[in-house]
């Protein structure tokens, strides 16, 4: 019977585990057992094609049958009596010093010795240490390079070079042109330091390596979501992180409103936001300020010290220069927004970009009828 399986843990020298019992009956003659073994042999060779890679066990009662006649290279691990002062019971592998076996107790009545196998293999990985090569990458279009570069080599160049009173000189021309091929090469190729382990598959590739780094990286930034989305349910006195939280979790994302473009509405909320100040008819005037008054001065440690402060997960202004910017580049824009506020300051003039502002009308119920049931949102 040959039971092929995958363990939860298999080294990576293995593919898979083929388990063989074997039962080898104690009436039969030579001719029987070669027949036997015959047998034997092709079943487990049709195994072995099919996964060159597995570890095969083979185990049993073989009555004094051999398989190394069949499997030479297999190692035999059984080196005690099993059945009285016969060893009948044998274990079989194709690695060497892969058990440690020892004796135990007969089970109820039987009459075979029950064997214990522990597990003694170490894989190539841990044997073996890993190998430094040097390989040569080939971009794409070194090769084009390569031959357009002997395409325009003189190579009488060095037959003359290695010519004297009418000799040539073997060694030395063949010298310098196996150098010249050996340095073009080296111009249009990349040379790379890689590490071979023992236990490397010949099928393990650049694109494999890609894709299990790509793998990697995915399950690793799904850990940093999951963390980062987390991380809003730790303080519950935070409502707003709290509720961007739950918004992430249930995706929710409020319909997006369409803009209507006429413009109808917007002119009367504004005459009637700004019906105060409709009949005031007196122009504004500037007053000169009185001869001792000192002009108000910023300083930068101020202005750097009001930028840091901003919070930036507040939305951006008319200007749209979002918070952030100015909370992360506090320090490189201090000295010019500085000078700025002290000069806005001694001529006593807003700039229109500091004085502007976006009214926002907002709803004060669901079914607005009319302008009051609108609320003003700066």
């Amino acid at each position: 019977m040959i039971i092929k399986c995958w363990p939860f843990y298999l080294p990576r020298g293995f593919f898979a585990i083929l388990l063989v019992a074997v039962y080898i009956p104690p009436s039969g003659n030579n001719n029987d057992r070669g027949k036997e073994m015959s047998d034997l042999y092709s079943a487990i060779s049709d195994q072995q094609t099919a996964q060159p890679d597995g570890l095969l066990i083979v185990a049993g009662d073989f009555n004094h049958a051999n398989l190394k006649t069949v499997f030479p290279h297999v190692y035999q691990h059984i080196d005690f009596p099993t059945r009285g002062n016969n060893t009948l019971d044998l274990v079989y592998t194709t690695l060497r010093g892969a058990y440690k076996v020892s004796p135990r107790p007969h089970l109820v009545a039987s009459d075979h010795t029950t064997v214990m196998l522990m597990p003694a293999y170490r894989p190539k990985v841990k044997v073996t240490r890993p190998v430094q090569k040097q390989v040569w990458e080939w971009p794409e279009g070194a090769f084009s390079a390569l031959q357009d570069c002997f395409n325009i080599t003189d190579w009488d160049m060095f037959k003359q070079a290695a010519t004297y009173n009418q000799h040539i000189n073997i060694q030395e021309y063949s010298d310098t042109v196996t150098a010249y091929i050996s340095k073009c090469i080296d111009d249009v190729t990349v040379t790379k330091t890689i590490t071979v382990r023992a236990n490397q598959k010949p099928w393990l590739t650049g694109e494999v390596y890609a894709r299990a780094n790509l793998n990697r990286g995915i399950r690793l930034a799904k850990r940093q979501y999951s963390r980062r989305i987390s991380n809003h349910f730790t303080d519950s006195r935070d409502t707003r992180s709290l509720w961007k939280g739950i918004q992430t979790i249930t995706d929710y994302k409020p319909r997006p409103q369409t803009c209507d473009s006429d413009t109808t509405l917007l002119n009367n909320l504004n005459n009637f936001f700004g019906r105060f100040e409709a009949d005031n008819s007196t122009p504004a005037q500037m007053s000169p300020p009185p001869a001792d008054d000192q002009v108000l001065c910023l300083s930068p440690a101020s202005v750097r010290r009001s930028l840091s402060r901003i919070n930036a997960g507040k939305a951006a202004g008319p200007d749209n220069i979002p918070g952030r910017v100015l909370k992360d580049c506090a320090e490189e824009l201090t000295d010019v927004l500085t000078d700025m506020f002290n000069t806005s300051l001694s001529q006593a003039v807003v700039p229109t970009c500091f004085n502007s502002t976006t009214i926002i009308p907002v709803p004060k119920k669901a079914s607005p009828s009319c302008f009051n049931d609108y609320r003003r949102l700066h």
